[in-house]
């Protein structure tokens, strides 16, 4: 059993990707554009001058910026920030205000404090890339992004290029294969995982100051044919998901994934990359499950009205830490407490037990018994997100 903690990807981290930005269909929020009811929107990076306080909490003053809490920010200056924060660091709005914020370096954690005044111009940067609705017609003058504007917009999902990233939404990029994308993750990352996949194949490439240090192709055909007959009649099947968990860890490493189908379009419902952490050997008696959301009803005939929606995949499994193990497994229970990761009980992608124990997901128990001296017994109930 491995857990991958998934990394942010950033602006600053995506190098590029063919997946274009606005999509067929969208259309970059403009100020001045008066919108009818049904017209979507994107909202990518919104950018400007800001000032920063030296203060305790430091308080970020931008004029009209419409965003909320959670969002991601990074700042740049042509002189030096305040003491407390770092050009190019993700942080997260927190009391957020008209005109005004401050910034953690955790999801709704504590604002950070800043110690010096800094130097120069200040820039900073949202990351946004959110499908907007508009609600109502005559929609004019109102930032979707902006909490007071819930009446005029909904917030329908991440853009088309920025989906795949999106680990709390069932949602996916879908482009023309090939599918190409670059990250460049500024620290060690040893591991990838690709789930939600229409495709043929995927490679993953590893080049460091342009030497190609690592590159494999994996090929996501399951069909397994024994005869002629199964040769010209059995199904097509394949994986909808893989990992890569052995990349060499650089620290100035470029990453490149491509995703390739011949025929038709790609789609990737999540990219995760990480540090994974090993736990132990999952034991064999491991659960696949699911919660079904759909609705299900009788009349007073007993005729039945079916609903669907959504089945939410679940697994209980039991591994077995080693010792030396248990340290890694508390701090990853800590660490992804209410947060997802990418979550597998085996290491061998071609056995067939692989998807059903791998959930990009939440635990909902994460339990440790120090049951023998040399091993401890871990029992995780995992909930897809």
């Amino acid at each position: 059993m491995r857990v991958i903690p998934p990394l942010e990807i950033t602006e600053a981290r995506l190098t590029s990707s063919n997946a274009p930005e606005p999509a067929v269909g969208e259309a970059a929020y403009a100020a001045g554009t008066t919108y009818a009811a049904g017209a979507k929107v994107i909202v990518g990076s919104p950018t400007a001058t800001v000032t920063i306080s030296n203060g305790a909490p430091a308080v970020i003053t931008w004029a009209s910026h419409g965003q909320a809490d959670g969002t991601i920010v990074v700042f740049s200056t042509t002189g030096t920030l305040p003491a407390g924060l770092v050009a190019g660091r993700v942080y997260f709005i927190v009391n957020r205000a008209a005109g005004a914020f401050q910034v953690s370096e955790e999801l709704n954690g504590a604002p950070i404090t800043t110690t010096s005044a800094g130097s120069g111009v200040h820039t900073a940067t949202c990351q946004v890339h959110r499908i907007f609705e508009s609600l109502q017609d005559g929609n004019s003058g109102r930032l979707p992004t902006d909490p007071g504007s819930s009446a005029w917009w909904m917030d329908v999902g991440p853009t088309n290029r920025w989906a795949m990233f999106d680990l709390l939404r069932n949602t996916a990029t879908t482009v023309s294969s090939p599918l190409n994308v670059t990250i460049t993750p500024g620290e060690r990352i040893d591991a990838i995982g690709l789930v939600g996949l229409v495709a043929d194949a995927v490679t993953v490439t590893v080049t460091v100051s342009g030497i190609v240090r690592y590159t494999q192709t994996l090929a996501l055909s399951t069909r397994t044919v024994t005869d002629y007959y199964g040769y010209f009649f059995a199904p097509f099947t394949f994986r909808s998901a893989i990992v890569f968990y052995d990349l060499p860890p650089y620290t100035n490493g470029v990453i490149s994934i491509a995703v390739t189908r011949n025929g038709g379009k790609v789609s990737c419902g999540g990219l995760v990359i990480g540090r994974s952490i090993y736990l132990g050997s999952t034991i064999y008696d491991a659960v696949d499950d699911a919660e079904n959301y759909s609705k299900i009803t009788r009349d007073d005939y007993g005729t039945s009205t079916l609903v669907p929606r959504r089945s939410v995949p679940k697994t209980n499994q039991s591994v077995r830490c080693p010792k030396a193990n248990v340290k890694n497994a508390r701090d990853a229970r800590s660490r992804l407490n209410a947060e997802p990761g990418l979550w597998f009980g085996l290491d061998d992608l071609t056995d067939d037990y692989f998807e059903a124990l791998l959930i990009l997901g939440i635990y909902k128990q994460f339990s440790i018994r120090l049951d023998r001296p040399d091993s401890a017994l871990v029992t995780l109930e995992l909930e897809e997100v």
